[in-house]
């Protein structure tokens, strides 16, 4: 967003809600225009043609055609015969004489700005469910299973929403058991390199079904919701929820270490019984 004034930042998952449906709007733009130049050449209207593998042709008729490359060219009103494909398009002419070249409103070239300004802010939704396994004598957490259910509407690029997805569960992974500011009596931070601050491994993220319900927004051309927070916002909820079934305390703040997990039991009550050895729990985030 650095080249262009008039954006304010990729920030609260709009990148592709913002940037994604202005290049829409701007590629229909441009493919309007292409069809309207190549129906003056070919004689046709606009809405009876259709481009395909660089051609624009007769929908129907293969053979009465002709390439978007040409087509590109007769898009200029002043072009100069500087290759074969100039000197084909100067062979006809899309224009009445007597009126300007680049008609009032128009612009030269196989181009078209356009902007995309929202009336409101997409949405996206759905759910995260974990399930957690404790170890009674060492009180170590092992997330044995993560699920999670997302809705951005449209997608349009799967493989970048599945990563997104992925990382955020990574993330929220972090954000459950491991990472935390330490701080001295000063204020000093203590852990400000990766050397002291503890992230997961990826042997400690667990793998993640991952779904998509598609339900396309209606305040957008493209109909696509932002997919930024889908996986880093509930996955520390889904955990300390899956850890509160499974010993049964509250979780009131995170990360939460298997120390201060077994601070919390002893001091709440007992540890736990020989029953409840290895305990499971199943927490779920929508």
């Amino acid at each position: 967003t650095r080249r262009f004034g008039y954006a304010v930042g990729t920030f609260a998952s709009r990148a592709a809600v913002m940037s994604g449906n202005a290049i829409a709007l701007a590629a229909r733009g441009v493919r309007e225009k292409a069809l309207r130049i190549a129906a003056d050449v070919l004689e046709a209207s606009p809405e009876d043609l259709e481009i395909d593998e660089g051609l624009v042709q007769v929908k129907g008729v293969p053979g009465t055609s002709i390439p978007l490359r040409t087509v590109a060219v007769l898009s200029n009103p002043l072009r100069y015969a500087f290759d074969e494909a100039a000197k084909q398009a100067t062979q006809f002419t899309t224009h009445d004489d007597s009126k300007p070249p680049v008609a009032a409103g128009d612009e030269p070239g196989l181009e078209h700005r356009d902007y995309y300004s929202p009336l409101r802010s997409t949405f996206a939704s759905g759910a995260h469910a974990a399930i957690v396994e404790i170890d009674p004598r060492t009180w170590e957490i092992d997330i044995v299973k993560y699920a999670v259910v997302h809705d951005c509407g449209n997608v349009v690029n799967p493989m970048i929403v599945e990563g997104q997805v992925q990382g955020g569960v990574a993330q929220g992974v972090g954000g459950a058991l491991y990472e935390r500011m330490v701080y001295d009596q000063d204020g000093q931070l203590q852990n400000a390199s990766y050397m002291d601050f503890l992230m997961p491994y990826a042997s400690e993220v667990p793998d993640i079904d991952i779904d998509h319900q598609t339900t396309p927004s209606p305040l957008n051309p493209l109909g696509i919701k932002g997919a930024g927070e889908a996986g880093v916002i509930p996955g520390t909820a889904a955990i300390a929820s899956a850890i509160e079934d499974a010993v049964g305390r509250r979780i009131t703040s995170m990360p939460i270490s298997p120390t201060e997990l077994y601070d919390l039991v002893r001091n709440d009550s007992s540890e736990m019984t020989a029953a409840a050895a290895r305990r499971a729990g199943t927490g779920v985030m929508a």
